[in-house]
């Protein structure tokens, strides 16, 4: 019975060797992972040798620690713990810092002014586990448990965005300065357009106060010129024409041509032509009479110059003709204003003219045998 259970062990034993090792012969490299799978489950050392050739090393965790880091962090030494059957090792990895770091404590719009957080040298401390990496077993996968704790520890000044000075520092101090005179000065900029906007408003508002005056006033004169008794109304006339505020003597000037008033329209003639000195006289040719055209190409420009004119009695001297032209050299005139007619006698020559709707007076002009041209006088 002893040899047949011994027996029985040979076979067994060699029922599992042999098809493993007549896949090795068959298989090649696939045969060496069917080998190792058979060695483990006969508790062969070929495993054991396999999970030290994966096991972390501390260079490994160096250079992945390395890569990992945030500068300006540096790895100062590595503890790696032995791996446990499943490869796994806890590590503890020393760092240091290479440079000073900081937090912003403000920022402007031209500068950040940063509060120191930690010298260069302080060191922390990262704990955590090393893994080989999945798949063919080549680099380490590590974790740390702690990773937060350089979070809290800032950025070098190079990181932080912008231009940046430390706080307490020269540079600190005349940066502030500097922006405490921009903001002076922004601040009397701000304060002069305030001042200058609330004159505007009560420029604005003084000037509606004298439209708004000026308006009223402009009212009350069209409804005396309009209204009530010719005596009223010729008072009201006179008074604005007589006064120095040139806008409402005009206003009275132009209500009074856009009037039926006969006696306001003769009034507002003779005080326009009480002011002129020169008016010039335009002429035109007529159909009537051909020749008008070789006429009004002979007489050149024609004026009438006023030398005295009387007011109440319409009565006008001066000069009418044309300088440097022999048909109608310049001479004495005289004429009168009756109404709305203006009449003016010439050595040889007359010139009658009617005002018409157009603020123009219009009319003929004669000289002895020659033919009459159309006159017009703009009343400006």
């Amino acid at each position: 019975m002893a040899n047949r259970v011994r027996t029985g062990r040979v076979w067994l034993l060699t029922a599992l060797v042999l098809p493993l090792e007549a896949g090795l012969q068959g298989a090649g490299a696939a045969g060496l992972g069917l080998l190792s799978l058979g060695a483990a489950g006969l508790g062969l050392p070929a495993v054991a040798a396999a999970q030290e050739q994966q096991a972390p090393s501390p260079d490994g965790v160096r250079q992945e620690a390395a890569r990992r880091l945030p500068a300006p962090w540096a790895v100062q030494d590595v503890t790696l713990h032995p791996a446990g059957a499943d490869g796994v090792a806890a590590v503890s990895v020393r760092v240091r810092l290479t440079q000073p770091t900081f937090a912003v404590e403000r920022r402007t719009d031209e500068v950040a002014f940063l509060r120191p957080v930690a010298d260069a040298g302080t060191e922390k401390v990262l704990t955590g586990t090393a893994a080989p990496a999945a798949g063919n077993g080549q680099g380490i996968t590590l974790a740390f448990d702690n990773a937060e704790v350089l979070d809290s520890l800032g950025r070098p000044a190079d990181q932080l965005p912008g231009r940046t000075v430390v706080a307490g520092t020269p540079d600190a101090a005349a940066a502030a300065e500097k922006l405490a005179a921009a903001a002076a000065r922004k601040r009397e900029a701000d304060e002069q357009t305030a001042d200058n906007a609330l004159a505007e408003t009560e420029r604005m508002a003084q000037q509606m106060k004298l439209i708004a005056a000026r308006t009223q006033q402009m009212d009350t004169v069209r409804a005396r010129l309009s209204g009530g008794e010719p005596a009223a109304r010729i008072a009201a006339f006179e008074a604005a024409l007589g006064g120095d505020d040139v806008p409402l003597r005009q206003f009275a000037l132009e209500t009074a041509f856009a009037g039926r008033d006969q006696t306001l329209l003769n009034l507002a003639l003779r005080d326009w032509l009480g002011r002129k000195k020169a008016v010039p006289v335009q002429l035109y040719a007529t159909r009537e009479e051909p020749a008008s055209e070789t006429v009004l190409r002979n007489l050149g420009p024609l004026t009438l110059e006023i030398q005295g004119f009387n007011t109440v009695s319409g009565n006008l001297v001066g000069r009418l003709g044309a300088a440097g032209y022999t048909i109608t050299m310049p001479s004495a005139a005289s004429g009168y204003l009756a109404q709305n007619e203006l009449t003016i006698n010439s050595f040889g020559c007359s010139l009658t003219l009617r005002l018409t709707e157009h603020r123009t007076f219009d009319g003929l002009y004669r000289c002895q045998t020659l033919p009459a041209l159309v006159a017009r006088i703009v009343l400006d």
